[in-house]
């Protein structure tokens, strides 16, 4: 699934790439991916010029036009979701949007499951629509964070992955966060210092940054805007090597399962208290 660093790289794309273009034409090939119908979806954006992509977590909100003619469309990727732009690209029947701007190459919806959604909403911080999602993990203040988690009694992999706290982080970079403060995925909040919760977010921001700087990290679907994988796979400490060594101490990285979801640690770097 797209996590915050990968989202950020597309919003950065389509900026550099489609800032201040106007939307000619919306193909529409499934339109269940749509929040509105095809064609109340190309009433309001087509015809209008791009003028801000922002992102919140996991959610990028395209802003086409000004003032009281704009609109705003709330796109998430989920678990395959792709926007991308490549002249070689031979469309298949994964390929459910194409979006027309007269100076690039068709920018092409992608997405294998269809659990991506791409909704209409009312203005550009869609506060309505995303009333169920935290603050912003790489902007949230550590005095805004700790309340939200301190006296939590869950394991701290659990409410890290909880957007409704702070939006961004998800299964790998949290088995990343965690392995970088040495706190064990098990451990509950309420049982950790100030000083140790300061590190995990310290350490989450740390690790997203650089995963943005690498393109963010492919495993199977996610690819950038240009068709290309995402280069922090060969970055990872922890994330998928269950059951290899640790690259600090040597000892043997365990699997467990938190929450339902796989996560990976070293017993010796993240003792369990």
């Amino acid at each position: 699934m797209p996590e915050l660093p990968e989202v950020e790289n597309v919003c950065r794309a389509l900026r550099e790439n489609l800032l201040g273009q106007e939307l000619t034409g919306l193909q529409v090939n499934f339109a269940g991916v749509l929040g509105q119908s095809a064609r109340k979806t190309r009433a309001a954006i087509v015809g209008k010029t791009l003028t801000a992509v922002n992102r919140h977590g996991k959610y990028m909100i395209l802003c086409f036009g000004d003032d009281d003619e704009a609109a705003f469309l709330m796109v998430h990727l989920r678990m395959t979701g792709q926007f991308f732009m490549r002249e070689d690209y031979e469309p298949d029947k994964h390929a459910h949007l194409v979006f027309e701007f007269p100076d690039s190459p068709p920018v092409y919806y992608r997405d294998v499951r269809k659990f991506g959604r791409l909704v209409l909403v009312d203005d550009a911080e869609a506060p309505s629509a995303l009333a169920h999602v935290g603050p912003d993990m790489m902007k949230v203040r550590f005095k805004e964070w700790l309340p939200r988690i301190a006296h939590r009694k869950a394991p701290i992999k659990s409410l890290l992955l909880d957007q409704g706290i702070a939006a961004g982080l998800g299964n790998i970079y949290v088995d990343e966060s965690l392995f970088l403060a040495g706190v064990h995925p098990l451990t509950r909040p309420c049982d950790l210092d100030e000083e140790t919760l300061h590190d995990v977010l310290k350490r989450g921001k740390s690790v997203m940054r650089l995963a943005i700087n690498h393109g963010g990290t492919t495993f199977m679907n996610f690819m950038n805007f240009y068709g290309k994988p995402g280069n922090f796979r060969r970055k990872l400490r922890v994330y998928g090597r269950g059951g290899e060594q640790c690259r600090d101490c040597k000892d043997t990285l365990e699997r467990i399962v938190v929450g339902g979801r796989s996560s990976v640690f070293c017993p010796s770097c993240q003792p369990e208290i």
